[in-house]
């Protein structure tokens, strides 16, 4: 699942033509989800983003009020909505972190893992990796995005990582129910789950 070359030294980050910074090399694309090209591709690798949220939230404590394949009031193409709050920064961090690891790690279950792909997932994360360094900032956590292996997203990352090994058959449930009906409201997540969720 390790992607991200967490034993070396040095991370090879790249910086995109906007600023963005990516592992994986901005590729010649019209759109960020270009690279996917299958629609239903899209639809499951955000079943995958959305599940991997999912879990971890539920594993470090927060509830899950909902979680749905489709368009946010601000603007996000899939959204989870959870609640409470939240004590220690490698558990929040490892919620936001993984979404896309979870996408990653389903891609290349399934064999359809391409750095092209692996970036247009890194530049879907863009909102949870900004609400990362912010809520950092907010409780004086020190963090430097591009940090490696310690001290930044790499960090977030292999914290998720570790949660989402110990709950992959979780995850992939969770994914395959939101396939079948694209919102599942606090109750079906707990159901699905077999997971405490204090939205219940």
């Amino acid at each position: 699942m390790d992607d991200l070359g967490i034993s070396a030294t040095t991370s090879l980050w790249t910086e995109n033509t906007d600023g963005t910074w990516t592992w994986h090399p901005e590729p010649d694309v019209p759109t960020i989800y270009a690279p996917f090209r299958d629609g239903d591709l899209l639809r499951v690798h955000g079943s995958f983003h959305e599940a991997g949220h999912v879990i971890a939230a539920l594993t470090i404590g927060m509830g899950v009020d909902s979680v749905q394949l489709a368009p946010s009031e601000q603007g996000h193409m899939f959204h989870t909505v959870i609640s409470g709050d939240v004590y220690r920064w490698s558990d929040y961090a490892s919620c936001l972190a993984a979404g896309e690891r979870a996408a990653s790690k389903w891609l290349r279950e399934i064999g359809e893992w391409t750095p092209e792909r692996a970036w247009s997932i890194e530049r879907g994360a863009k909102s949870d990796r900004a609400n990362a360094a912010k809520f950092a900032a907010r409780i004086g956590e020190p963090f430097d995005f591009l940090a490696h292996p310690w001290g930044g997203w790499t960090q977030a990352c292999s914290w998720a990582d570790g949660r989402l090994k110990a709950h992959w058959g979780r995850v992939t449930a969770l994914a395959d129910a939101l396939m079948g009906s694209a919102s599942l409201d606090a109750r079906a997540v707990a159901r699905i789950t077999d997971l405490p969720n204090a939205s219940t």
